[in-house]
């Protein structure tokens, strides 16, 4: 059988080896990828497999009661936004506001 992420994958979960098992395969494909010379074609699946291992090795050593992710979090944005109409305001005040605000940063 060659060597492959999905073969890596395969063997993970047909086999379910121990940390320091994975540890060694990984330390194997590192010595493999480092030694060969060949096309880069000829090594890929190789590379493909060991970087499954690696992460499959920081999966494994993370902590399991780790906080979810920043994206996972839902944020209640219920008193940011009112529920409310916004404020009308008349064409003068907004024009005299307008022209404040470009005064104030004209010379940036």
């Amino acid at each position: 059988m060659s060597t492959s992420a999905e073969s890596a994958q395969q063997w993970l979960s047909e086999k379910q080896p121990g940390l320091e098992e994975v540890q060694q395969v990984v330390a194997r494909l590192e010595q493999r990828i480092s030694q060969h010379q060949g096309e880069e074609e000829a090594i890929q699946g190789s590379v493909e497999a060991l970087i499954l291992l690696q992460d499959h090795i920081e999966s494994e050593k993370a902590p399991a009661d780790q906080p979810p992710a920043a994206s996972d979090v839902q944020l209640d944005n219920g008193q940011l936004i009112p529920e409310a109409d916004p404020v009308r305001l008349e064409d003068d005040v907004k024009r005299r506001a307008f022209e404040a605000l470009k005064n104030q940063f004209k010379d940036l």
